[in-house]
């Protein structure tokens, strides 16, 4: 398997077993451009390539979507590589590369990660970036993706591709206020995860509401519960122990939209 580290894997493989020489394969211009493109890269972005190779990954995001962001790899030679690729490229002022372990490497400022690195070390990976990265952040994996974490979207074009972002963390017990037709409705409710994928359901007097076409994108959720013989769609935003938006009732020209608000409910008993 050495054979196949990638794109700057060099960090991974190095980390993982030192004792075996790696060589170096970077990504081809195509899969740079298709991982960006899958990440959605803009203006506003930090991107983080983790196993950076001579740079060119960060490099492109920089020079060709505006966007910022650092490199990390573990050996010297192609780091210094990668920034004096990048001071030739026109961008040193906004990318910058390091000589540093992946596992040891502050990511908490990425809104992108990118990695072409094995799967022994995506997976030692994953709980680091699940614990750092921000809800919302897009990770792009090049032809090794995570176990056990269903990618968001997979592409192939020349390479297969594989998309995840990080989800917000809602598992747990909440009280839901919304507006509804009849009145405002309080709802207690409890969220399963897994990733992206949540599943639960409001208890109410006399019965239990499911939540149907639930699920997670970064900060954003979505479910449907059907209460009275109606259904009502809710979408909204995840901010830590609060989440919020607007649900929808009625079909057509019926149709009526209001807020909603939700609170976690150990965050209530804490505070109170």
């Amino acid at each position: 398997m050495a054979a196949l580290v990638l794109c700057g894997a060099v960090s991974g493989a190095s980390a993982a077993a030192p004792d075996i020489p790696v060589p170096y394969i970077p990504s081809t211009e195509v899969a740079v451009e298709e991982m960006l493109r899958l990440a959605g890269v803009g203006r506003d972005d930090v991107v983080v390539d983790l196993g950076s190779g001579d740079g060119r990954i960060v490099i492109a995001a920089a020079r060709y979507f505006g966007a910022s962001g650092f490199g990390i790899e573990i050996a010297p030679d192609l780091v210094a590589l990668a920034n004096e690729n990048a001071r030739q490229a026109g961008v040193a002022d906004r990318v910058r590369f390091y000589a540093r372990d992946v596992m040891q490497a502050d990511v908490s400022r990425a809104t992108v990660v990118t990695m072409y690195l094995l799967s022994s070390l995506i997976e030692k990976l994953k709980p680091k970036l699940l614990a750092e990265l921000k809800p919302g952040t897009r990770i792009v994996a090049h032809d090794f993706g995570f176990e056990g974490w269903p990618p968001d979207r997979k592409v192939i074009i020349s390479k297969t591709l594989f998309l995840y972002v990080v989800p917000a963390r809602v598992a747990g017990q909440w009280r839901l206020t919304a507006i509804l037709p009849g009145g405002t409705r309080t709802y207690d409710f409890e969220l399963i995860q897994q990733y992206q994928r949540i599943s639960g359901g409001a208890r109410v007097p006399g019965g239990y509401l499911p939540f149907f076409e639930a699920r997670l994108d970064g900060t954003r959720i979505y479910f449907a519960i059907v209460d009275d013989e109606r259904s009502h769609h809710f979408e909204g935003t995840v901010y830590g122990d609060v989440m919020e938006g607007t649900v929808r009732s009625g079909i057509g020209s019926a149709q009526t939209e209001n807020r909603w608000r939700a609170e976690r409910l150990a965050a209530r008993r804490a505070q109170g």
